[in-house]
């Protein structure tokens, strides 16, 4: 019989720990002295106690050991135990990797964010360039966006050149719009959604600062603006959401920036 000292030595295992599995019913030792509590280990514990400390690198709980220990006699036994645990480890693994994704999704789009050089001053005039998107069609109230953001963000959020915009095809406000969501990509995305190049053109643009309820001040101004220099207002609009809700926190809506893109025909 060996101490438990001893059969700590032995087994690489604590003291502290060797008690706790004598508590949780994992390990018990094969002899106790009623006078004195002292913990006496045989030899037949120590492959017991080798099972434990390699059932532990596998990252099994106390109970789950408990239970196979409880199960398994043999090699076969134990093959089943662990095809369960791997089963069990490969569903975490997709769990995580699933959360790692979406992770990725906020950095990549707090980080796009960052890099935007915003001029909030006058309405300016631009040559856009062609980029590549993926987009998603939808028909709704303006109010749905950030749904249709959510759906391009997680199919292509990891691979996005730039803020999310909306494509307006209404030349006026209807209750029902007609809206292409889209987002800028560095390569072609394996998505469901459709993946295209979007042309750019001679546009004004402006960037609103505020909450999205208020953005008709800004479509007011570079109308007007548009109009004073003999040039006509064309579609599809764009509205370029620098700044806005989070996909955590809402944030401050006075802080939100939309860069308000209007395509123009020179009359």
């Amino acid at each position: 019989m060996f101490t438990i000292g001893e059969f700590s030595r032995i087994t690489t295992i604590t003291v502290k720990a060797l008690r706790l599995y004598h508590d949780k019913g994992l390990l018990q030792p094969s002899f106790i002295d009623q006078d004195t509590n002292y913990r006496y280990y045989a030899k037949r514990d120590i492959e017991i106690a080798s099972v434990i400390s390699e059932l532990k690198t596998m990252k099994f709980s106390l109970s789950e050991i408990k239970n196979a220990l409880s199960e398994m006699t043999d090699e076969a036994e134990m093959t089943q135990v662990l095809a369960q645990k791997k089963t069990k480890i490969e569903k975490e693994i997709e769990s995580l990797n699933a959360i790692s994704s979406v992770i990725d999704v906020i950095l990549t789009k707090e980080r796009e964010a960052l890099k935007m050089t915003v001029d909030t001053g006058d309405v300016q005039r631009k040559q856009l360039a062609d980029i590549d998107v993926i987009l998603l069609k939808w028909q709704g109230e303006y109010s749905e966006t950030g749904k249709a953001m959510g759906k391009l963000y997680r199919a292509g959020g990891r691979h996005a050149a730039g803020p999310a915009f909306n494509l307006y095809f209404d030349a006026e406000f209807k209750e029902v719009a007609t809206v292409e969501s889209c987002l800028p990509v560095k390569k072609k995305v394996k998505s469901k959604l459709a993946y295209k190049c979007l042309k750019g053109g001679d546009f004004y643009t402006l960037v609103h600062i505020g909450p999205y309820e208020k953005i008709g001040a800004s479509y007011a101004k570079i109308f007007a603006h548009i109009k004073s220099q003999g040039h006509t207002a064309s579609i599809p609009s764009r509205e370029i959401y620098i700044k806005g809700p989070g996909m955590i926190f809402k944030g401050n809506s006075e802080k939100y920036l939309t860069e308000i893109q209007i395509p123009i025909s020179v009359d």
